[in-house]
């Protein structure tokens, strides 16, 4: 879109007399309408998490290679994502999300179609090439249609969509892991070819009439020079700075959950009889659809009170710190780092208590699970504090016209610092402990990393919100007006 048309786009953004309810209307239906699109997001990458040990057995992968799908469809995300929401500050964000859903639908499909490593891989980085295109162009234009003091509290209950996508991408492949497991990508990959098709009918709007007032719109400008303007924005560091963290540890429990609950409580009986590891509790242990819907549970229950929690913390700090929607996130990795700690070495310390050790298998299996959903609960709750704060935090400090751009460089940077790597550095990782100490160390592995990781995030963010009022002054706005104070 030409710098006329987007002024043309902003200036209609304002509201004609009579219209506010109708607008309100259409606002809420727009949210919607991308919630759906967030659900079908993460219920189609966390049904590839979930169906992992199937994978493994149908394939013969090992722990690398199925690290490596992960980290290809990761590194197509990030290579796309700062291309497509430059591309859409200045075309159109709506066209951007529906083409973007609309290819990474089709590859979700053609999933259930690869019968080897490199057809897979393909195809999980052709649904990196959707995804990263939809997410930039996305957040800004629910910005749009947000107001500046809702927004942390709004793009917190986008980000629940994803939750509950990730939940039903575990359900399915609980359902099917005994079954057709490549059903399961026709289900989450055929409603968003719908979706495209409504997005591509919603009205274009480029910032909020409560956002401060801009001179202009998106200019024309080499790109290089807009990037390093995006990046002088010091909020905007802080943020990519935490994500890259958190992003690590992230992708790699979410990557390797479900096979660590197998190697630790499994019985491990595949669809064809075959085992993909030594089973712990060969008759008492879980089979195959609890290992993968318990997972689920986990993620469902802590992930979307946690969202909705960090959104109502974000708020309540913001009326004592200018900073509290970047403090909210860093509280949240910090206080994750032990809680990941101990939901992994809680087998440890049951095989430590000799009256654990005296119980039967089944009785160590149901105490042991119990102890996974609980801890692991609480992980998933502090690990998705970050979630709508932090987006929200980036979308203050950074100009309208200017959005989907600088959020599709921050999405990049932050992927490409963080977690294109993750999987397939964990994976490795536990293969080369797996050689050294026998069995699947894929619990050791990611103890050794992700805590870490979470702690600098925490601390990075605490320590970087003090930069925020200052970034929303050089809009010419206050960090009272964005908290609707």
């Amino acid at each position: 879109m030409s710098d006329v048309s987007m002024a043309t786009t902003a200036a209609t953004d304002e509201p004609r007399p009579g219209a506010g309810a109708a607008a309100l209307r259409y606002a809420r239906y727009v949210f919607w309408l991308m919630f759906a699109i967030n659900f079908i997001n993460y219920a189609d990458r966390w049904v590839f998490a979930a169906l992992s040990n199937q994978l493994k057995a149908s394939f013969r992968f090992d722990d690398f290679q199925v690290g490596v799908l992960s980290s290809a469809f990761l590194l197509v995300y990030t290579l796309v994502a700062f291309p497509t929401g430059y591309l859409a500050d200045r075309v159109s964000r709506k066209k951007i999300v529906a083409a973007g859903v609309a290819l990474w639908s089709l590859a979700t499909a053609l999933t259930a179609i690869a019968g080897n490593f490199l057809v897979m891989l393909v195809v999980r980085s052709l649904v990196g090439v959707g995804e990263g295109s939809y997410y930039p162009a996305g957040t800004a234009l629910l910005s749009a249609y947000t107001p500046p003091r809702q927004r942390a509290t709004k793009l917190a209950r986008w980000g629940v969509g994803a939750l509950v996508g990730a939940g039903v991408g575990f359900l399915l492949a609980a359902a099917l892991a005994n079954h057709n497991w490549r059903l399961a990508f026709y289900l989450t990959g055929v409603p968003g070819l719908g979706l495209a098709a409504l997005m591509w009918r919603v009205r274009e709007k480029a910032r909020h009439e409560d956002d401060p007032p801009e001179a202009g719109s998106a200019t024309q400008e080499p790109v290089t020079r807009a990037i390093r303007r995006y990046l002088r924005i010091r909020t905007l560091r802080v943020v990519l700075a935490m994500h890259a963290l958190g992003f690590f540890a992230l992708t790699a429990v979410s990557t390797f959950l479900v096979i660590y609950l197998g190697i630790t409580y499994g019985s491990a009986p595949t669809v064809d009889g075959s085992h993909t590891y030594d089973a712990p509790y060969p008759s008492a242990g879980l089979g195959a659809g609890l290992v993968a819907l318990i997972p689920g549970v986990v993620l469902l229950v802590g992930g979307i009170s946690g969202t909705f929690a960090g959104g109502a913390l974000a708020n309540r700090l913001s009326r004592t710190r200018p900073g509290g929607r970047v403090l909210a996130g860093g509280l949240g990795f910090l206080f994750a780092a032990p809680a990941v700690a101990l939901t992994l070495l809680a087998p440890r310390f049951l095989r430590a208590l000799p009256a654990y050790v005296a119980a039967t298998p089944g009785t160590q299996v149901a105490i042991g699970v119990v102890c996974f959903m609980l801890l692991g609960t609480l992980a998933a709750f502090l690990l998705n504090l970050y979630n709508g704060p932090s987006t929200a935090a980036l979308q203050d400090v950074v100009p309208a016209r200017d959005r989907a751009a600088a959020g599709g460089l921050e999405l990049s940077l932050a992927h490409l610092l963080g977690d294109i790597y993750a999987p397939a550095a964990v994976g490795a990782l536990a293969v080369a402990l797996s050689r050294r100490f026998g069995s699947d160390q894929i619990g050791t592995a990611l103890l050794l990393t992700c805590p870490v990781v979470l702690l600098a995030a925490g601390l990075v963010a605490i320590w970087g919100s003090r930069f925020y009022a200052g970034d929303v002054a050089a809009l010419g706005a206050t960090a009272a007006e964005m908290a609707g104070q």
